[in-house]
């Protein structure tokens, strides 16, 4: 059995412990259309990948027949080859996000959010002040919150994008598998274990959900930066208390702040697109860093929340790499 397939038939399990878990608590997680959406998303990331790729290809080669050779640019053997090999992982994917969101959108449903506090009292224990104070005079300008919030938004190619590219475009299996394996053991660990263990909502949420004023005065920048640039989040914070007043259980619901998935998956971007290329590593590790700080400047998080998530995650890159090293042999032996 492939690493491929090992990593998705593992995952694919996971989700239907997800699934028994919702169907505890009376959350129906068979939802047709946030599975549909997810596999749209990633068909959508993979039609851009080939697009690039192809009008590259055809730039370079002038060849007399576009239409033939188009066929056989994103679509030839070798890429035949990988989505082959990657079909596990693929399906583990598609059917993995849905039921992570609902896992986390139902975590009310499972605890009481109610680690908020001592994730506050924490932050100003290291930092003697609420960091997004400190960070403020640096970034509190409105132009550079609003950019600050474009590169957040941004991070959603890590998702479906970054899934294609290791998936199909990147050649060294061992990598490939060992990227999907801490990928998932990241969304496991941190997005649903650790999450529903130290529940908390997070500052830009502490007051509508929680009636704690502490980062009124946070959110009342947030809110007159907007006024002035846009500042997505804005829009997107209120567009997820809504769902939760709703009890949606939909792709992309939930709140939870401890710890942070923008954090934990930039960071092992970074970690896995480095083996790749030195060039790459520095710009995401430059992505890494905007968000590790974008995630308190724009209270989503707690400054511990991506703390804890850069520990959690390279603890998780190193086990995945400990636990595929024994077949890299045998990946490297098998086909391209």
């Amino acid at each position: 059995m492939t690493g491929e397939m090992r990593v998705g038939l593992f995952y694919l399990f996971v989700v239907s412990l997800f699934w028994t878990a919702l169907a505890i608590v009376d959350v129906w997680p068979f939802r047709l259309g946030s599975y549909l959406s997810n596999f749209l998303l990633y068909c959508s990331a993979w039609a851009i990948f080939a697009s690039v790729q192809s009008l590259i290809c055809l730039y370079q080669h002038r060849p007399d027949r576009p239409m033939q050779f188009l066929v056989n640019v994103p679509f030839g053997s070798k890429y035949r080859q990988r989505v082959r090999e990657s079909l596990p992982l693929l399906v583990a994917a598609i059917l993995f996000m849905p039921g992570f969101s609902a896992m986390k959108s139902a975590i009310p449903l499972f605890t009481d959010y109610a680690w908020d506090q001592s994730f506050i009292n924490l932050d100003v224990a290291l930092h003697g002040q609420d960091p997004w104070r400190i960070l403020q005079s640096v970034l509190g300008y409105p132009l550079a919150t609003s950019l600050i919030s474009a590169a957040y938004h941004f991070w959603i190619l890590l998702v479906y994008a970054g899934t294609i590219y290791f998936a199909i475009y990147v050649d060294d299996r061992q990598l490939r598998v060992r990227y999907f394996a801490a990928c998932f053991g990241i969304w496991t660990v941190c997005g649903v274990l650790l999450a529903t263990l130290f529940a908390s909502v997070g500052p830009c949420f502490l007051e509508p959900m929680m009636g704690n004023s502490h980062f009124a005065d946070q959110m009342t920048y947030l809110n007159a930066a907007n006024e002035r640039y846009p500042v997505m989040v804005i829009e997107v914070q209120q567009t997820l208390i809504e769902w939760h007043e709703k009890g949606s259980h939909g792709l992309g619901r939930g709140i939870s702040a401890m710890p942070s998935m923008h954090v934990a998956l930039s960071f092992l971007f970074f970690l896995a697109i480095r083996q790749v290329s030195r060039i790459l590593g520095n710009i995401f590790l430059v992505f890494f860093v905007i968000i590790l700080v974008g995630s308190v400047h724009l209270a989503y998080h707690y400054a511990v929340d991506g703390y804890v998530s850069i520990v959690v995650t390279g603890m998780i890159w190193v086990l995945s790499g400990f636990m595929f090293r024994s077949s890299a042999e045998q990946l490297r032996a098998q086909p391209q």
